[in-house]
């Protein structure tokens, strides 16, 4: 696998680079700006965007972010940021996001790296599947952010949380294959990413949040894995 294409933006394209099919009415953020302590970074990046497609996961982004401020995300720089500008406030006004978080938290056992018991702890359970929406739609994002076409009609995306050391590792084979996002911000948002010169459907790219919330992400359609068109080679 080799990477094709560069980093820029089409300014010519007009329509939505999610659902490829309503005309652009406003530009979105990739990743969400909700995800950036205030002050926020001038140069996010924003892709057009219909208004459906814009505003459609808000309520799944909210609880992305309320979730992982729960975990040791929360305990980063840019976490405890985030925790005392957005998160303190809206888990108090937001009921339905209080009952969410409510619903999911639960005790766990604290233990030190040779299973010595130091107590219980607060921790959440996770919702993988609102997770994928998120995590989804920013593939779809950056994929016309890196390379100035939208990701086709066509191609499926499964995307992975890697929350067990076995899944970080597997994770850290592939790292080396792939090139660094031409934006990322140490600390908030982190990615890294490579694409199939033969078949631009398939691509692959891993996520970092908060330094510490981790997804693996592959885009590809039908044709690419019965042809086994689809595996790694050095990135440019």
């Amino acid at each position: 696998m080799r990477i094709v294409g560069s980093q820029y933006m089409n300014k010519k394209y007009l329509k939505c680079v999610y659902c490829h099919t309503q005309e652009k009415e406003t530009d979105d953020h990739v990743p969400p700006k909700c995800f950036f302590p205030v002050p926020r970074p001038s140069n996010l990046i924003t892709v057009p965007s219909c208004l459906k497609c814009n505003q459609g996961l808000g309520k799944d982004e909210e609880f992305f972010l309320a979730t992982f401020m729960f975990s040791s995300a929360g305990e980063s720089p840019a976490g405890k940021q985030l925790w005392a500008q957005k998160i303190k406030g809206a888990y108090k006004k937001n009921l339905g996001l209080r009952h969410k978080i409510v619903e999911h938290l639960k005790q766990a056992d604290l233990l030190t790296p040779v299973g010595i018991f130091l107590g219980r702890k607060w921790t959440i359970k996770t919702d993988e599947k609102r997770f994928e929406k998120v995590v989804n739609k920013i593939v779809r994002g950056l994929y016309f952010f890196e390379y100035g076409e939208p990701l086709s009609d066509d191609a499926e995306i499964m995307t992975l949380f890697l929350n067990q050391e076995e899944k970080l590792k597997e994770a850290a084979k592939i790292a080396s294959e792939l090139k660094i996002g031409s934006r990322i911000w140490k600390g908030i948002f982190e990615y890294k990413l490579n694409r199939v010169s033969e078949s631009p459907t398939g691509s692959i790219w891993l996520f970092r949040f908060w330094d510490n919330a981790n997804f693996w992400s592959l885009t590809y359609n039908k044709k690419m894995i019965e042809s086994q068109q689809f595996h790694p080679a050095d990135p440019e």
